[in-house]
């Protein structure tokens, strides 16, 4: 989500300024929203994600890659942290063919979700329009390269923060999911916590009509690369877990404070099923910088690989 492209598509202009989505770039003012950057250029203050995708997980140079760690003694925040000194971190990994939940470490704590919320945004447009092909076209394109403008259309279109986010608490049975509090038309700020996307991702794949999971994990297995805006995706799980199948949801989010990164997802296990939910969430304060986050957060998927079977 750029903090400069909270444009709208015109067919929602109207509906916009009522939601308050135009003219909602950040002011200096107070703490600004988090939200997701494209890359930046020529700043020291600013990270530049590599073009060849997020750097070795076992950056910085000179330090050795993390060892894999037994299960009682993996603190994925300190895994994070040394990368990323004084970070927050919280993660969830679930067994889904065992039943059990292998990690569960701050995992109600609340992190502003970024692009997560396009996971909330993409059920309930299907949800509301089953029969539109065009609708399930448009969310799969949404989720695949996280497109910021399809999410605000969306989001006007059907009612915006209160509105999504209410149906879809009652619907998936979400306990600290919150909508924007200050600006109701930036949906970046949406507060999430670690079980409440765990919880998402067990309602695409086990409660969701087959129309709606379909186009979820249509979108989530063919994530790309790049996002809309350029920025690099593939840090976090999909750099790690290359031997196994993945459905993935990524999010890169920042005010003046802190950024953060997230990297979500499902990972398949030997058979057919999705047998894995794996959910990192960071927050890294300033002045760190994207590149420092993104490895941290590969760092943490590293960590937590060593739990899941090939």
């Amino acid at each position: 989500m750029r903090r400069t492209q909270w444009t709208i598509v015109a067919a929602a202009v109207t509906a916009a300024a009522t939601l308050g989505l135009i003219g909602c770039a950040a002011t200096k003012a107070g703490p600004e929203p988090l939200q997701e950057l494209p890359l930046q250029t020529g700043s020291a203050e600013q990270s530049q994600v590599p073009s060849d995708g997020p750097a070795p997980v076992n950056a910085p140079p000179g330090n050795p890659a993390p060892p894999k760690i037994p299960l009682e003694k993996l603190d994925v925040q300190q895994v994070v942290r040394e990368f990323s000194r004084n970070a927050a971190a919280a993660a969830v990994v679930v067994d889904h063919d065992a039943g059990t939940t292998l990690i569960s470490q701050d995992a109600d704590r609340q992190f502003y979700a970024g692009s997560l919320v396009k996971l909330l945004v993409g059920v309930d447009a299907i949800t509301r329009t089953a029969s539109s092909a065009a609708t399930r076209r448009e969310v799969i394109r949404m989720i695949e390269v996280s497109d910021d403008d399809i999410c605000s259309h969306f989001w006007v279109q059907n009612g915006g923060g209160q509105a999504i986010i209410g149906r879809m608490s009652k619907l998936m049975g979400l306990q600290a999911t919150e909508p924007p509090k200050t600006r109701a038309g930036q949906w970046g700020d949406t507060l999430i916590t670690a079980n409440d996307v765990v919880r998402i991702y067990d309602y695409i794949l086990n409660d969701a009509p087959s129309v709606v999971r379909m186009a979820l994990l249509g979108g989530l297995t063919g994530a790309a690369k790049y996002g809309a805006d350029g920025f690099n995706q593939y840090f976090g799980i999909p750099a790690v877990l290359k031997e196994h199948r993945w459905a993935i949801k990524q999010a890169w989010t920042d005010n003046d404070q802190a950024v953060s990164v997230h990297t979500t997802g499902l990972i398949g296990g030997g058979g057919d099923d999705w047998q894995y939910t794996v959910i990192l969430l960071t927050e890294h304060p300033r002045p760190q910088t994207y590149d420092v986050a993104t490895r941290s957060v590969t760092s943490a998927a590293r960590a937590v690989s060593s739990l899941l079977e090939p």
